[in-house]
């Protein structure tokens, strides 16, 4: 089966990784292409002009007709700036060919209404500066909802089928958005032999060996793009808390975005905050590090932390990652994680509650008490693989409207 997908690709990205693990499993049984799609083609923000995104994506959809299936991988921003133009886009990748699907990697309309929230007067009148900013971000998210509307309505139309990764955006789009061919799927990373390159005990060697740490040190990571909903700052805020042999590494570099406006205030914010807290000689900042050595990382630490805030992830490729591979996983209970956690691929982890930095310096301390043999994955070790034969049975489905399709353009 030849199959073409669409997406990211081969960059610090975790649609990217999916992708590039996606392909890889995929192959071994199919003929797979990844169509990338590149920034400076198709982002005005990166140096695209309009004419040539217009051209990229007609000799895209070109290509893709002769596949037998086609996946995209859709983040609307990986289209456009303007998420309106990205919804017009993916719909013209889609009618490409008959025999489409779309992985939804960020569902808006899953937190946040496609009517405006308007400031009462009283707010108005009290605090306007405050109404106004307000005002702006309601209005900015009901622009992004309503052209994420006009994207369901045509895969209702078109009978399109669609790939979510936790079962309450599945219940969200089947039910109140009326969506048939709706499937689910957790975000997969790595495979039983992948799993087997990344043992703890030389992982964590390794990483003491680089920082020139003792082996009484403990070894606390955190993971991602630096961003105010990662909860690094709650993770500066707990190593403070905790013994002096905990150890916090920040595994972490600038967005894309980021990088183009030189914004490196969540750096200088982090920094300030770990030499008030004088905890900057056990605060490390290990930077941006290409896949293998984030997994090795994983891998090697004691204990890995996701203190994000809540922001209406639809999933994350950090939490499949860290659930997959690390000895021991503590996260934020926001919606994204409790979703994923209820795919049952990992038993032992701990909850804490947003922000509340006492209860995750005591569920690490303590750890090994709720989990005597902490382990990663509880067994189910063949993730990747899981996902690739997920995807498919999935793209080898033909709903029985486009069946008929096919059936009448061959007779023809």
């Amino acid at each position: 089966m030849k199959i073409a997908i669409v997406s990211t690709y081969k960059i610090e990205c975790g649609i990217a990784r999916f992708s590039e693990i996606l392909e890889k499993n995929l192959s071994v049984t199919d003929e797979v292409t990844v169509f990338e799609l590149p920034r400076h083609e198709l982002k005005l923000s990166f140096g695209a002009t309009k004419e040539g995104s217009d051209r990229f994506i007609e000799t895209l959809c070109e290509q893709l007709k002769s596949f037998d299936a086609v996946s995209v991988q859709c983040e609307y921003s990986l289209f456009s700036d303007d998420i309106r133009v990205s919804v017009e886009r993916i719909k013209k990748i889609l009618s490409s060919n008959k025999n489409s699907t779309l992985t939804l990697h960020t569902v808006i309309n899953r937190s946040t209404s496609a009517d405006t929230d308007m400031p009462s007067l009283f707010r108005w009148m009290t605090s306007p500066k405050s109404a106004f900013k307000t005002l702006l971000h309601s209005l900015r998210s009901t622009r992004s909802a309503k052209a994420e509307l006009h994207l369901f309505e045509f895969v209702k139309k078109n009978n399109i089928k669609i790939i979510v990764h936790t079962e309450t955006t599945k219940e969200i789009l089947s039910q109140r958005f009326r969506l048939s061919n709706v499937h689910c799927h957790p975000l997969c990373y790595t495979s039983e032999s992948e799993k087997n390159q990344y043992v703890y005990e030389e992982c964590r060697q390794e990483l003491l060996d680089k920082l020139v740490l003792d082996k009484d040190v403990k070894l606390i990571g955190v993971f991602g793009f630096f961003g105010h909903y990662k909860g690094f700052d709650y993770a500066i805020q707990c190593i403070d808390r905790m013994p002096r042999n905990y150890k916090l590494l920040i595994f972490s570099g600038l967005h894309p975005n980021l990088i183009k406006n030189s914004d490196s205030s969540q750096i200088e914010y982090l920094l300030s905050m770990a030499k008030k807290l004088k905890v900057l000689d056990r605060v490390f900042f290990m930077g941006s590090v290409d896949d293998r050595s984030l997994y090795r990382a994983v891998a090697g630490v004691d204990c890995s932390w996701l203190p994000y805030r809540e922001v209406g992830q639809e999933a994350s490729a950090i939490c499949s990652e860290v659930s997959e591979l690390s000895k021991r996983v503590i996260v934020s209970r926001n919606f994204a994680f409790i979703d994923y956690m209820k795919f049952g691929l990992r038993k032992q982890y701990q909850f804490f509650e947003i922000g509340n930095i006492e209860e995750l310096k005591l569920k690490t301390v303590f750890y090994d008490r709720f989990f005597p043999e902490p382990s990663r994955s509880d067994g189910v070790v063949n993730h990747a693989e899981l996902q690739a034969a997920f995807y498919k049975k999935v793209v080898e489905y033909v709903p029985a409207g486009i069946a008929q399709h096919q059936a009448n353009a061959k007779v023809a």
